[in-house]
């Protein structure tokens, strides 16, 4: 249960620092958007999630 309540933390909190940055009209570079994909799906990308479910 830490493991889960620390992965949820640190999601919020990176959502959280890019919230602020886009209210000021400033994007996230492309490396820092892979990082957090990265983080969220493990290895892979997003649209490799489909050969797992559609066979």
């Amino acid at each position: 249960m830490p493991e889960l309540l620390t992965g949820i933390y640190a999601v919020a909190e990176q959502g959280e620092i890019w919230m602020q940055r886009l209210l000021k009209g400033e994007l996230p570079s492309e490396d820092e958007i892979a990082k957090a994909e990265g983080f969220l799906t493990g290895p892979g990308s997003i649209e490799d999630l489909e050969l797992f479910f559609y066979d």
